[in-house]
């Protein structure tokens, strides 16, 4: 009797690609919901924590995929393991693909959270400007705007991010920018070793260059990626 032809197996079976593109889209929301963590007024140091941990997790499990995908490649070579070595390697490119896919979408959804902490502070540089055309000179410090300028110093409304921080300026003029008399920052670290910084001049100029990182125009603020 002639032999049956064989019937390949798919390489997922439908409750695999289930899980496999589940799985995929928690990936993709893991760096998205680090960024949406920060705008929640929720404690300071919890909220840096949880963020930091999501961050850390995206890039260790980027880099798990990417020795996976070369493991996997180098595997293809042996017919024994072939099969296995294809389905490693078809996980660890859609995973890599989500991952990144998550980790830009979260930086567009943080430049949103600095867009609209632009606009909250408005009230505050308004204030800040009140204050230094009536007596001629900035404050030396925000208190000194309560209560005639504003109720209460407020806060940024992240939580990662809670305080602005102020000077007055010592800033000498240069090519790219005029002289500005005073400056409101907020320092919005996103890891270990990294010092970015989200700030405001009333110049509403800014250098292509400052705080030793390059400059992103936000609104009228300026973001430094250090």
């Amino acid at each position: 009797m002639p032999e049956s032809p064989s019937v390949k197996k798919p390489l997922f079976s439908r409750a695999g690609l289930t899980l496999l593109v589940a799985g995929s889209v928690l990936l993709c929301l893991l760096p998205i919901s680090s960024e949406l963590l920060i705008g929640l007024p929720i404690e300071r140091r919890t909220s840096f924590v949880i963020m930091q941990s999501l961050l850390m997790g995206t890039g260790l499990l980027f880099l798990f995929c990417m020795v996976t995908f070369l493991g996997a490649l180098f595997a293809l070579l042996f017919k024994s393991v072939r099969s296995t070595a294809l389905r490693t390697l078809l996980i660890s490119i859609l995973a890599m693909v989500f991952l990144y896919c998550g980790m830009v979408s979260s930086n567009v959804i943080r430049t949103k959270q600095f867009e609209a902490l632009a606009e909250r502070s408005r009230p505050l540089i308004a204030a800040i400007l009140r204050f230094e055309k009536e007596h001629g000179k900035p404050p030396a410090k925000l208190d000194e705007l309560v209560p005639g300028y504003l109720k209460e110093v407020p806060h940024t409304g992240m939580g990662a991010y809670p305080d602005y921080e102020y000077k007055v300026s010592t800033r000498e003029p240069g090519p790219d920018h005029l002289v500005a008399t005073w400056e409101l920052s907020v320092p919005c670290s996103i890891g270990i070793l990294n010092w970015d910084v989200f700030y405001y001049l009333p110049t509403e100029k800014y250098p292509e260059h400052d705080y030793g990182g390059s400059v992103e125009p936000i609104k009228n603020w300026a973001y430094v990626h250090e």
